[in-house]
């Protein structure tokens, strides 16, 4: 039987240009995407019920919350995942699905949580990036200041609206290395060393000299410059435990086709196998996207998403 969905949570996908530092409070920056989405559903039912699909990851989350509030057991509830984002690609899936859960949760029962409630305790998120929980809630790109306190949420240093008419082509390998997600990401930070002051530094003033400033004044091609560059001084990072700026030969072997193609703003997101180009317009997107079209590569064209989740209720008119 259909779900009789009474609320729908919707956000879009995450793509982090690299993190500051190897160590808490690492901070970073990255953008909000349009796609790919997630969408997370609740509606009545006689017991808690999770969608097969993200059941694993409901969960806790659902047992974190029936905590704060008090609850001796988990909700008659039913929560469906029409749409979820590929896991462990670089597009923050995790942190859009948790989080768009335990707010949905908060929704659909009246409850109100901070939003540092919300992301730590809750969805259990944000333990080294906070761009996707700032990008959830606001969209746009965020670069994230590092926190006052160790157990605090990063606090976004600055937020910015992109353009409506530039566009990102996503690639992402059929046949890629492992995914670095959990015990394997936890054991790769322990690897890696200090970068020091002096390479800290560099990343901050490209940020903020170059990066930051193209964007606000929607310098296309300086901005896709210093994303390009960020992103594998970043991804330099972690050359320890991934091989060099990105993670892998086929991902570093991507980068460089995409580069003989012609693209800018090319970078790896997160730990990948997802990749990125920038685009200033559809036209070049298009051009991008079937120039690079391969059996070995999933690709994709979407947009920067300036706003936040959507709530809808009720969800016989379904958000745009």
């Amino acid at each position: 039987m259909e779900l009789a969905k009474t609320l729908s949570v919707q956000t879009g996908a995450r793509l982090h240009f690299g993190l500051l530092d190897t160590v808490a409070p690492f901070g970073g920056l990255g953008v909000m995407i349009d796609q790919p989405r997630t969408e997370i559903c609740f509606g009545p039912a006689e017991e808690f019920s999770p969608d097969p699909a993200i059941a694993d990851r409901a969960r806790p989350i659902v047992r974190r919350w029936a905590d704060l509030v008090g609850s001796d057991g988990l909700p008659e509830l039913a929560i469906e995942a029409p749409k979820v984002a590929p896991a462990h690609s670089g597009y923050g899936s995790g942190t859009q699905q948790s989080l768009a859960i335990a707010e949905g949760l908060c929704n659909y029962f009246g409850r109100s949580f901070s939003t540092e409630q919300l992301a730590r305790v809750v969805a259990a998120r944000g333990k080294r990036s906070a761009v996707g929980i700032h990008g959830y809630f606001r969209g746009g790109l965020i670069f994230e200041a590092s926190a006052r306190h160790p157990d605090r949420l990063n606090e976004i240093q600055e937020r910015i609206a992109m353009p409506e008419t530039w566009r990102v082509v996503l690639f992402r390998p059929v046949a890629a290395a492992a995914a670095v997600s959990g015990e394997r990401e936890r054991k790769q930070f322990a690897q890696l060393r200090d970068p020091g002051n002096r390479q800290r530094d560099r990343l901050r003033t490209l940020i903020n000299d170059q990066l930051l400033p193209a964007a606000r004044a929607a310098d296309f091609s300086a901005f896709s410059d210093a994303v390009q560059r960020y992103n594998r001084l970043a991804g330099m990072l972690f050359a320890d435990v991934q091989g060099g700026p990105y993670n892998g030969p086929v991902v570093s072997e991507l980068i460089e086709r995409l580069d003989a193609s012609g693209a800018v703003g090319i970078g790896q997101s997160s730990w990948g196998p997802g990749v990125f180009a920038w685009c200033i317009d559809q036209k070049h997107a298009d051009a991008l996207a079937e120039t690079m079209a391969a059996g070995d590569l999933h690709v994709q064209i979407t947009r920067v998403r300036n706003e936040g989740r959507r709530i809808c209720r009720p969800i016989n008119a379904r958000c745009p």
